[in-house]
């Protein structure tokens, strides 16, 4: 009889690890959701999940599917055109016979950039992207932060917080999450645009300039420090040659004083003009502003980050600004305005651009082509100077500037995307002013 019992739970403990082995060999490959950003993924080996390993460089705790042989976590990988798993196979165990030394690292193995920016959705348009440079036979080498992007950490740590979160299967533990905190709302496909929301865009900047005793809102621009504006240099006068006396943060609509916003004027302490800008020429369209005193970040009132890589990796981008919601419209938008964007490649904005006085090399790498084929949504009149920008993979709230409003054709019309400054060919132009 005991002998009948024990063979039994023995027989029972087996069938439970056959249970067991098969649920985790299920979970690869099967669908989750990603529980901070909400998006869809596969049950994926953490190994084979380039994208966690980003995420985890920056705090960020991965949604837990399961584990493999108790010890190799499966984790929820996003979904992403960029992405290249190894078909979600699990690990072989060790062979115990083997007992060659490592060999040496490979050189063309490159650490996981925490810079790194992937599409979550399929391109409709290939010509949309701006594909990344890979060197496979480059060196490691340490990848040392430059002040932009040492300065755009410090800035993150007001719009994420730690939470603590269950994962998707019961046994495990309580995990600790890094978890974005605004009021980023995502935007809907300014000129067909959508009204922004209070505390969506806290680096959005009004600039002012004074009229008759009194302020005109003529350009956008973008809070990047505790001083500094960036903007358009052709936002920096007028053609009576003015230049502008104030710039006001934290605002959404210029009409109102009631639209639960805490708004504040700073002055104008400096103008600083890229110095290969020259008027009425396109090139170099980049310029700082100094603001007196030094801004006090709030809810509202919060700085965006830079980015600095050459090639801009997501389909789509951002635009923001007060600009006219009609190329019709006699004034500009008194509320701030958001629309999306695609990103097209600058060869495909030379066919719009041709060579001309004022575009005497054409359409340059240091320029960005961003608007919509089809017409009815872009950045107008007004809208110049402020931001294009995308939002980190895994934190939404973490706003990078790719571009500033620069030039267009007719705003909104067919087949004439604008023109917008890259950012990134100016990052060490920028910091070596501002920090």
């Amino acid at each position: 009889m005991f002998f009948t019992m024990t063979r039994k739970r023995i027989l029972d403990c087996f069938i439970l690890l056959i249970i067991c082995c098969r649920s985790a060999f299920a979970q690869v490959g099967s669908s989750c959701q990603v529980k901070v950003t909400g998006v869809a993924g596969v049950c994926r080996i953490a190994s084979d999940c380039p994208v966690v390993q980003e995420q985890a460089q920056n705090g960020i705790s991965p949604t837990i599917c399961g584990f493999y042989q108790l010890t190799v976590p499966i984790v929820c990988c996003e979904t992403s055109p960029f992405a290249e798993p190894n078909d979600g196979l699990l690990p072989s165990r060790p062979d115990s016979s083997d007992h060659r030394r490592p060999g040496r690292p490979s050189t063309g193995h490159r650490e996981p950039n925490p810079n790194t920016f992937l599409s979550q959705e399929e391109p409709n348009n290939p010509d949309a992207f701006v594909y990344p440079d890979h060197h496979q036979n480059e060196p490691v080498v340490s990848q040392r932060l430059s002040k932009s992007e040492q300065k755009c950490q410090e800035y993150s740590k007001a719009i994420s917080g730690i939470v603590q979160a269950i994962p998707l299967v019961t046994h495990t533990e309580v995990v600790s999450v890094n978890v974005p905190k605004c009021d980023y709302n995502g935007v809907a496909l300014i000129v067909g645009g959508k009204p922004a929301s209070a505390g969506e865009f806290p680096f959005m900047a009004a600039i002012g300039f004074d009229s008759d005793n009194k302020v005109e809102w003529r350009c956008g621009g973008t809070l990047i420090s505790e001083e500094y504006v960036l903007t358009a240099a052709h936002c920096t006068f007028t053609h009576d040659r003015e230049s502008p006396t104030v710039v006001r943060l934290g605002e959404l609509d210029l009409s109102r004083e009631d639209e639960g916003t805490e708004y504040a004027d700073y002055s104008v302490k400096n103008i600083i003009v890229h110095h290969n800008y020259t008027y009425p020429r396109k090139y170099y369209d980049i310029a700082l502003i100094q603001l007196a005193p030094r801004v006090k970040f709030t809810k509202f009132i919060r700085p965006a980050c830079l980015y600095t890589k050459s090639q801009v990796e997501l389909p789509q981008a951002v635009a923001t600004g007060w600009g006219k919601t009609d190329y019709a419209a006699a004034e500009i938008s008194d509320k701030l305005m958001k629309v999306s964007l695609n990103i097209y490649s600058n060869s495909r904005c030379s066919q719009t651009y041709q060579v001309n006085k004022h575009l005497p090399q054409g359409i340059k790498s240091n320029m960005i082509c961003a608007g919509e084929l089809k017409g009815g949504m872009d950045t107008c009149q007004g809208d110049s100077g402020g931001p294009l920008l995308i939002t980190k993979k895994g934190n939404q709230c973490e706003f990078y500037v790719i571009g500033i409003t620069s030039f267009g054709k007719s705003c909104g019309q067919a087949n004439t995307p604008a023109i917008y400054t890259r950012v990134s060919s100016f990052v060490s132009w920028i910091e070596r002013i501002v920090w």
